[in-house]
């Protein structure tokens, strides 16, 4: 510190006290409060509110720049009481300061101790029961207007008008008569249309909705500001919420009228609802209207946080009634003294408060015996039964029975909900039993001096924590991936290419391969000979997907070795892995020997060691690592056109364009310009790179259903839309659409280009999460945009999550073998079908014994072998195995010999 610093310096008691932190506002006094002191409130930024007693009210609202003596001065004058400046600086620095409502700012401390203390995080409040998992979907600026909109339903002719009609309504119901009647007959059509069902739940959502914009509405109309919409899980539900706690500046009339918005405009709906029912006569709107009721009943129970708990609340005079739990046991207890937050009560609101806790507890206490006795007896059947549950919904969405499968996903997604928020639920409370000792041993000054060291520690675990989970959930994909391979059943291509690697490899006559494998064929060659791939496994199949569980492993690792290189959070990374695993099509993709996934993993090698490094040779073995890939699938070649087309139209555009980018928010005429030369490149270059890339004409061969297929294409589909609504984006967003766009196409490349989208929009999802999640928030899409995007895609994967990959059986080919060998067969030759073919020659029969038969075609043979069941016709001479892995052999079309010696058939 210089001499200057030192005689600048103010004198010690004259120092400025800090000033409260932006964002933080007095809100006055609570008002019809039940303690017998005033007390009052104060919203912190982040708008967590909390109660204070008048002095220390008092002292935050002169933080204004004057020093300790001079507030000691000016409070002890208007308060008529003694106050020195220790005490003001003591309620300032250990009352305001934890709570976090004052600035920060340089207390005259060293750098070295600055940079080594760790920032306490203010104090929040962690009420019992609290809907703590949730997540903002309408911003407060959006729901202020939606308040506006709805405002004028809280006048007093809008209101008792609207609650009279709604009672006429319900009682012109009842008086019809045969409501139970019609009720039943309103659940046997839900029961038997699914339809309905989806019907009854979206009702169910909307008007939940609607109850929320009921307290929003309330809390503006009252005089304060709400803040945003969300949802969450409240317990074990899911839950719609709203955040009205600006509402506790206002008296009690305008903090009930903000507890009963919900239910009033409860039956603003019901009131239409009702009328609808009376108009059309459908039974399953009553079934509807009876269910709002239910819930609205529901909302006014005092034991948990719904309308009827605040409700209560408000009329004593409390705002946490949860709070007085434990004071109030331990008054209730023989020999033990009224608790101090009680004694601060009025008497009236004092009583209420012991009767409610005498009540509400052992209800409480009862409802979480019963579920912790009831779960270990339930896990088991809730297993088995969503096993089930799982093959029908992929019954279901194989048969393309849409609304079946759709309401399946909802009620599989509701029916885990409440298990998941049992496991939070039993967390909380064991982190709310281990909270005690934890503080206790936290208060010791040696654990406290070790907290500051072990912090940064603690953070540097958790982030290598992080790579390691995602490390692990990519090494899950690949073993999933192989899982899949070595039992999927192989498409006819997969049997081109592996049959005429053998054949390459062993120096014989093999199936052709058309111009656009021939290299994958060569590589297949070169990896089964150099590791012995096809002598691993039963089949040659297995074999030769090990090349594609290869490639899947280098695609990982080259996508976490990306996300290392450029610093991307693991979580970004890990949700589209996460995605691809638990979707089966996806899988199924990855699993599939074909040009696509090779080529593409050359592809992802050769931009990581671009990326890598930027040396002459890393280059030059980067750019012939994509040559190769583009060469073993040229369909790579458009995606990569694409981005090269709008690289060059975008490398027009004026250099000083950004200039303007906070000017007028209408497009400028350079700008427009400059995107409409970028699509115009793309336009001129994509057809060329098509007509390079097309095979020769002929039908698909795809690895999945339609069905499959077509979740896939959707879940892509959404992902490049939203992908080219961020600016930063719409490069790899038009890649990965035009990857897409090929496997869309009914043509021969379409299978070829689905493991190309596949991995195109995962890299696409990464970099949208990152810039959705880490960029600057005023850069970041609007919530409700995320929202229409975040959950057509998370239906989406769970619905690919519901088509789980095919398995097939292995054909019983050594015993087919033997019996070619042995005297049954008579030396004559044999007829079997691609696949078999191969696996016979790899178990030791001789190729000019075989005849390799394409499905549909005949050749002339002695004995003719099918798969499968087969049709009547010749009799069998002998079979082996059974099922779909049936292997029937037959006199066939050159046969000399009728029949074989039945003590040759197993």
């Amino acid at each position: 510190m210089t001499q200057s610093e030192v005689l600048d310096r103010p004198a010690t008691g004259a120092v400025p006290l800090p000033r409260l932190a932006p964002g933080t506002e007095l809100l006055g006094e609570y008002q019809d409060s039940a303690y017998q002191d005033p007390r009052f409130l104060i919203r912190r930024a982040d708008g967590q509110v909390m109660q204070v007693p008048r002095l220390l009210y008092r002292v935050a609202g002169s933080l204004d720049g004057r020093d300790a003596e001079r507030i000691a001065a000016d409070l002890g004058a208007e308060l008529d009481r003694e106050l020195t400046a220790d005490q003001v600086t003591f309620l300032v620095e250990e009352r305001l300061r934890p709570v976090g409502i004052l600035i920060n700012q340089d207390t005259g401390a060293s750098a070295t101790e600055a940079g080594s203390a760790t920032p306490q995080a203010p104090i929040r409040a962690d009420p019992l029961l609290a809907l703590r998992h949730r997540a903002g979907v309408v911003p407060a600026r959006v729901t202020w207007r939606i308040a506006g909109f709805f405002r004028p339903l809280f006048t007093r002719p809008a209101w008792v008008a609207l609650v009279a009609a709604f009672v006429a309504v319900d009682v012109w119901i009842l008086a019809r008569g045969d409501v139970l009647g019609r009720l039943e007959s309103g659940v046997a059509d839900v029961a038997r249309h699914p339809g309905l069902v989806l019907a009854l739940l979206g009702s169910t959502a909307v008007f939940t909705a609607f109850h929320e914009c009921g307290h929003v509405t309330a809390c503006r109309y009252g005089g304060a500001r709400p803040g945003d919409l969300g949802v969450g899980l409240y317990i074990v539900w899911p839950a719609f919420y709203s955040k009205v706690t600006d509402s506790y500046r206002l008296d009690r009339v305008g903090r009930l009228r903000t507890d009963l918005g919900g239910v009033y405009f409860n039956t603003i709906a019901m009131l239409a609802l009702g009328l609808c029912y009376l108009g059309t006569e459908q039974p399953w709107l009553l079934v509807l209207l009876v269910s709002m009721h239910t819930q609205t009943l529901w909302q006014f129970l005092p034991n948990l946080r719904l309308d009827g708990y605040y409700v209560l609340a408000d009329l004593v005079g409390v705002p946490e009634l949860f709070g007085f739990v434990k004071p109030a046991l331990l008054s209730l207890l023989p020999g033990r003294p009224r608790h101090l937050l009680l004694r601060r009560l009025r008497p009236r609101a004092r009583r209420v408060i012991l009767l409610w806790v005498a009540l509400i507890v052992p209800v409480l206490l009862i409802w979480l015996v019963a579920v912790l006795l009831a779960v270990p007896q339930l896990l088991p059947t809730a297993w088995h039964a969503s096993l089930e549950y799982l093959q029908r919904l992929d019954a279901d969405a194989r048969g393309g029975d849409v609304p079946a499968t759709t309401l399946g996903v909802l009620q599989l997604f509701l029916l885990a909900l409440p298990w998941i928020g049992l496991v939070l639920v039993l967390w909380s409370l064991v982190a709310l039993v281990a909270r005690g000792p934890v503080s206790l041993i936290a208060r010791r000054p040696a654990v406290r001096r070790a907290g500051r060291i072990g912090a940064v520690h603690r953070a540097a675990a958790r982030r290598v924590a992080a790579v390691v989970g995602v490390g692990a959930l990519g090494v899950l994909l690949v073993v999933r991936v192989a899982q899949v391979a070595w039992s999927h059943p192989a498409t006819a291509e997969e049997l081109r290419l592996v049959e005429g690697a053998w054949a390459a490899s062993h120096g014989g006559d093999g199936p052709g391969a058309g111009s656009a494998t021939w290299l994958l064929r060569l590589q297949l060659a070169g990896y089964v000979r150099s590791t012995g791939a096809f002598g691993r496994h039963d089949t040659l199949v297995a074999g030769g997907r090990e090349l594609a569980v290869v490639a899947c492993a280098v695609l990982v690792a080259a996508l976490l070795a990306l996300a290392l290189i450029r610093r991307v959070r693991p979580v970004v990374v890990a949700a589209p892995l996460l995605a691809v695993l638990v979707m089966g099509p996806a899988v199924t993709v990855l699993a599939t020997l074909g040009s696509g996934i090779v080529g593409t993993a050359w592809a992802a090698l050769g931009a990581l060691v671009l990326t890598w490094s930027r040396r002459r040779v890393t280059a030059v073995l980067g750019t012939t690592a994509i040559a190769v890939g583009v060469a073993t699938e040229p369909l790579i070649a458009v995606p990569l056109t694409v981005g090269i087309g709008i690289l060059l139209g975008g490398s027009a555009r004026p250099s000083g364009s950004g200039r303007h980018a906070a000017g007028p928010r209408h497009a400028r005429r350079d700008a427009v310009r400059g995107d409409g030369r970028a699509w115009l490149g793309v336009l001129l270059v994509l057809p060329a790179a098509v007509l390079v890339a097309t095979p020769p004409g002929g039908p698909p061969e795809l690895p999945l259903g339609a069905a499959e297929r077509a979740v896939l294409l959707l879940l892509a589909a959404l992902v490049a839309g939203a992908g080219l609504l961020v600016r930063g984006l719409r490069l790899p967003a038009a890649a990965a659409g035009a990857a897409a766009v090929l496997a869309v196409v009914p043509w021969r490349g379409a299978g070829a280009a689905l493991p190309v989208a596949l991995v195109a929009v995962v890299l696409l999802g990464v970099l949208l999460m990152a810039a959705w999640t880490g960029g600057p928030v005023q850069t970041r899409p609007h919530p409700l945009l995320r929202a229409a995007l975040v959950l057509p895609v998370l239906v989406l994967v769970v619905t690919g999550a519901l088509f789980l990959p095919v398995s097939g059986r292995t054909p019983p080919h050594g015993q087919l073998g033997a019996w070619i060998g042995g005297p049954s067969s008579s030396g004559g030759t044999v007829a079997v079908p691609p696949g078999l073919w191969g696996d016979l020659l790899r178990d030791g029969v001789p190729p000019d014994r075989l005849v390799r038969v394409a499905p549909g075609s005949a050749e002339e043979a002695d004995w003719t072998v099918t798969v499968g069941a087969s049709a009547a016709g010749t009799p069998p001479v002998t079979a082996f195995g059974g099922g779909p892995a049936l292997l029937t052999v037959r006199p066939g079309s050159g046969s000399a010999t009728p029949g074989a010696d039945p003590q040759d058939a197993p």
